[in-house]
């Protein structure tokens, strides 16, 4: 059995990764290039263009991917050299876009580090129960 390696680059192109905003990322200080897996990037940034919501809140997803950037950078800071293991568990809130719900949910992500393309750090953000494109 033949077994295809996905690259990072290819994983981004198909749309398996998103690529974390560059400006957001240096604005928050991000330790290294990151992405994010699609299921996380559509449960904790998306909104959809044809969402509605009347209910008074509005959501915006370039301030939703602010505070998950910001939320990751904060925890992979915080366990600098404490020796833990390159996928790191976080948590953070947000308002699900289901419509109906208006207070935050706090949902839980896991920040992997791991060599890119040409063997430099990456960090990808992903469900506890994802892993990395292989």
């Amino acid at each position: 059995m033949t077994r295809t390696v996905t690259t990072r680059a290819h994983a981004i192109e198909t749309g398996a990764l998103i690529e974390a905003d560059p400006g957001i990322a240096a604005e928050v200080e991000f330790p290294a290039p990151i992405a994010m897996t699609k299921a996380a990037y559509a449960d904790c940034i998306a909104v959809p263009d044809a969402y509605r919501w009347d209910t008074g809140i509005r959501l915006d997803a370039t301030e939703r991917e602010w505070d998950l950037l910001i939320t990751a950078s904060g925890a992979i800071k915080a366990a600098a050299g404490s020796g833990h293991p390159p996928r790191l568990a976080f948590s953070l809130y947000r308002v699900p876009i289901d419509g109906v719900t208006r207070d935050p949910q706090r949902v839980t992500l896991v920040a992997e580090a791991s060599p890119g393309d040409n063997g430099e750090r990456v960090i990808t953000i992903m469900r506890p129960s994802e892993r990395l494109p292989q």
